[in-house]
């Protein structure tokens, strides 16, 4: 187990990487769901933070002074608007990686809510992580209840189903005939490609080139003449 500081260091870099700038609130909740996350993985948390039902959500006096502490070193308020922390503040010595797995869960959290509202973040943190879900406010949040699945959290819902609509009797006999109408169209340009290939569709365009004069391409004659005439001639 890590220190929710090293943590924080780590995942702020990561941000400042990826060109984005969380607020307070946000940036919280990536490290209660970094938690959530690697419990999933290893039963156990990634921080040392004592995690608790505090207001509307999950929050962490530990996750607070880390955050605190960052945001002293680097210069920066969390108040500050995104442009201008984004412009100005850099990490000179980025912290050690974490192992591939950290590192994965941090970027999974990342691509999954940085660029979107932050309800989506919330709604999940609050309504869709089992500790919350089984807290009153005040309670420390049981970790425990979380499964150790070794898969990461759906955090975007599954597209819905598309559900098939019954098409009105007249309707449905329209589209059936315009189904029935383009199979026999499609059978016909096959019957045609096919007679175009045949022999006897080359011959007469060789004879037709031969009456021609020897101005005239196979190829391009081929593209104009219809199977009409083609059969027509190939007949004379």
């Amino acid at each position: 187990m890590s220190s929710t500081r090293e943590i924080a260091e780590v995942l702020w870099a990561r941000c400042l990487e990826a060109d984005h700038k969380p607020g307070r609130v946000q940036f919280t909740k990536y490290l209660y769901l970094i938690d959530y996350s690697h419990w999933r993985f290893h039963g156990q948390q990634a921080t040392d933070a004592h995690w608790i039902f505090y207001l509307y959500g999950p929050w962490a006096a530990e996750a607070h002074a880390a955050m605190n502490e960052i945001a002293a070193a680097y210069g920066f308020s969390w108040g500050e608007e995104e442009e201008t922390v984004l412009r100005f503040v850099r990490v000179e010595e980025p912290p050690p990686r974490q192992s591939a797995g950290m590192e994965g869960i941090i970027q999974h959290i990342l691509r999954a809510f940085k660029d979107r509202d932050l309800n989506h973040l919330l709604n999940f943190a609050y309504g869709q992580t089992e500790p919350m879900l089984a807290a009153k406010r005040g309670d420390s949040l049981d970790f425990t209840l979380v499964p150790v699945d070794q898969t990461m959290p759906a955090f975007s819902p599954p597209k819905p189903q598309m559900v098939e609509t019954q098409l009105h009797p007249k309707m449905a006999e329209r589209v059936a005939a315009f189904r029935a109408r383009a199979g026999q169209l499609r059978a016909k340009a096959e019957q045609r490609n096919s007679y175009r290939e045949s022999e006897e569709y080359r011959t007469a365009m060789q004879l037709l080139a031969g009456e021609m004069g020897a101005g005239w391409k196979l190829p391009d004659l081929r593209t104009k003449m219809s199977d009409e005439s083609a059969t027509a001639l190939g007949e004379g």
